[in-house]
């Protein structure tokens, strides 16, 4: 009987070992193409993006007169976009920060809007931390195109593309309400 158990041994320690390789090494958790740091947009600040499309008059000269109405001075809006990161497992480690450094956004409204662009930008997100980032959501040229439509309401739709510090691809979206108005006020 001895001998009959010993011969099956390495079999059996055989079968383990593949057993316990392949519950180590399976696509859905082990994807070594795929970050383990997933990083959302948790936010921005302002909530709502806005859009002034009117401009605004401004006094050049300091002479106490506005600028002809033909000739008005449109600014940006400026959000401060939030991340959070939360490393799957034990995936913490400055091997697992993200580094994002482009942004595609694009607008979907009612009466149209401007055209999609990708912008550059640098944002680093440590794994199991917060960041933040302020850029100009809506350029001027954005605001003055005519691409709006004053009342219209829509989204904004920003996909932040980077890769961790090992190479590995990561996106994070954020979608951020949009009213278009003569004045943003404060």
């Amino acid at each position: 009987m001895t001998a009959r158990i010993k011969s099956w041994l390495p079999l059996v320690a055989l079968l383990m070992v593949a057993l316990l390789a392949g519950m180590g090494c399976n696509s859905s958790i082990d994807d070594p193409s795929k970050s383990d740091n997933l990083v959302t947009v948790a936010g921005a600040s302002p909530t709502e993006t806005c859009v002034d499309v009117d401009g605004e008059l401004i006094d050049e000269n300091n002479d106490g007169t506005l600028q002809d109405p033909e000739e008005r001075f449109y600014t940006g809006f400026n959000q401060t976009i939030s991340f959070e990161s939360r490393p799957r497992g034990q995936a913490t480690g400055p091997f697992n920060d993200v580094i994002f450094t482009n942004v595609d956004i694009s607008f979907e409204m009612g009466n149209g809007g401007p055209p999609d662009r990708t912008e550059g930008l640098t944002v680093t997100v440590p794994a199991g931390g917060i960041a933040s980032h302020a850029m100009t959501t809506v350029p001027a040229s954005d605001a003055a195109s005519g691409d709006f439509t004053i009342g219209d309401k829509g989204w904004m739709d920003m996909v932040f593309r980077g890769e961790d510090v090992a190479g590995n691809k990561v996106t994070a979206t954020g979608r951020f309400q949009v009213r278009v108005v003569n004045s943003c006020g404060g």
